[in-house]
């Protein structure tokens, strides 16, 4: 599938020597099977491709993205970040597969493929990537499902390598002369199991580590203000962070919503991407405002069907920063935490009500603070780290992301996309969902914990009557 930009304009997908802090924590984490950082992708195709063509178009998009020819290699006895090293061994094969979905090949059956997908573990030894070709879905359709480690790439990222390597057009065009193939990096530790090169590994890691810690202050200290790395503003700089992040109250989470386990459930709907946008637009809000409120209404109304009628919803609201102060690395990241009422309001008042929130969460210093101090998470020892992540995310009820997608048509080995689904990794919570767009289609999808989530049915009928009853506020 070659190309239609230059491999130069993809950053974020080089093959860098090290993790950043919040890739290194993802890897890390993956020990413990409920805090896996796994996201898996859903193409649904109009027709299945030629399985030797998709092999050769996936080949391809790694040499443009040579990240996914890396895997990772831990820094010796996991203190320090880790890194990236060329698979020596790599080979599409290994990462592609291809079967048949059972009778009778419909939406649920393909999701549930995609729940199993999603609950297998990565091979360490290899890039954290795998590709599942479903064949024989209903209408002569087929599918894609595509899980990804999220130390590779987050939303944004994984939106402009989509972007870069799916033609607009069925004939895949030639790549330009004057894209490259962006090389492969070797990391500075090298995976070797020897007692020496491990102690070796570690005397270089540390020589660099107060150069690490150093770019961490910076980052931390530019979310708090330009002047917090004056000698004379140190400990005024560390007071503030630290005020900062007394602030941070964790909402109350919903007793009905308390239980956790590692099973997972896929929903999704789609619905046109432009009565979408017009319904948000109908109240003088966003996209991304709309879908969050037909979530606050579906749990709301959840928690009645329960016979539950008060209390508040715990939210934590991914924000992308990147943009905001420069950055094009990938896994740049806030968090903007929101207690929701489970009261029932109009679903335009619930969508003005998110806007708000939406807005006044990007100016706040606290979701700028937290990303920074990421950067010194491979400092913390990994059985720490992965209590507190556990104990701070089993909290959240809800996790709302939303990824724009390609919004024009786009083709894989030959064979249009016609729909893109994206789940993304729950951790402890009790569930993540994502709103993803694709041509002039969108999807809201969740990945729910069935403990949090009992009654599975009733959920998907409530959620589908809210998206409904939102699609009609664009003709009234």
């Amino acid at each position: 599938m070659p190309a239609d930009t230059h491999a130069e304009q993809l950053p974020g997908w080089e093959a860098m020597a090290t993790l950043n802090g919040l890739e290194t924590a993802f890897w890390r984490l993956d020990t413990h099977e409920a805090l896996r950082s796994h996201a898996v992708l859903v193409w649904i195709l109009e027709h299945a491709p030629r399985w030797d063509r998709l092999l050769a178009c996936f080949d391809d998009v790694t040499r443009v993205l040579p990240r996914l020819r890396t895997r990772v290699v831990d820094a010796p006895w996991q203190w320090g970040w880790a890194a990236w090293q060329e698979d020596p061994a790599f080979d599409v094969h290994h990462h592609l597969e291809r079967i048949r979905l059972p009778s009778p090949g419909g939406r649920r059956e393909l999701l549930d493929l995609a729940e199993r997908v999603g609950a297998s573990p990565f091979d360490p030894a290899r890039p954290p990537w795998r590709i599942v070709l479903v064949e024989e879905l209903e209408e002569d359709r087929a599918a894609l499902v595509i899980k990804i480690h999220h130390c590779i790439t987050d939303g944004g990222g994984l939106r402009e390598a989509m972007l870069a390597v799916l033609p607009s057009s069925r004939r895949s065009p030639k790549r330009s002369s004057g894209a490259s193939v962006l090389p492969l990096q070797r990391p500075r530790t090298a995976p070797d199991d020897t007692w020496m090169s491990q102690a070796r590994a570690q005397l270089h890691g540390s020589r660099s580590l107060s150069r690490r810690a150093i770019t961490a202050w910076a980052h931390a200290a530019s979310a708090l203000g330009r002047q917090a790395l004056h000698p004379a503003r140190v400990s005024g700089t560390l007071h503030t962070a630290l005020s900062e992040l007394r602030r941070v109250e964790i909402p109350t989470p919903s007793p009905l919503l308390a239980g956790r386990s590692l099973e997972r459930r896929y929903e999704s709907i789609e619905m046109p991407l432009e009565q979408f946008k017009a319904a948000g637009k109908s109240v003088g809000a966003s996209v991304t405002s709309s879908y969050i409120a037909i979530l606050l209404a579906t749990y709301a109304d959840y928690h009645r069907h329960r016979g539950v009628s008060h209390g508040t919803l715990s939210m934590a609201v991914p924000v992308d920063l990147r943009k905001n102060k420069g950055h094009t690395e990938n896994n740049m990241v806030g968090v903007a935490f929101l207690a929701a009422p489970l009261t029932s309001k109009d679903l335009g008042t619930r969508i003005r009500t998110v806007h708000q929130f939406l807005r006044d969460s990007r100016s706040s210093g606290m979701v700028q603070v937290l990303p920074a101090l990421a950067d010194f998470l491979p400092l913390v020892p990994p059985p720490l780290l992965s209590a507190f992540v556990r104990r701070m995310s089993a909290a959240i009820d809800v996790v709302p992301s939303s990824m724009p997608g390609v919004l024009r048509p786009a083709y894989v080995a030959g064979a249009e996309i016609t729909s893109c689904l994206a789940f993304g990794p729950r951790g402890n919570s009790g569930c993540i969902s994502s709103l993803m767009s694709h041509d002039t289609t969108c999807t809201l999808n969740v990945h729910l914990d069935p403990a949090a989530v009992s009654d599975l049915p009733a959920f998907a009928d409530l959620l589908l009557r809210n998206t409904q009853e939102l699609l009609r506020l664009a003709s009234s």
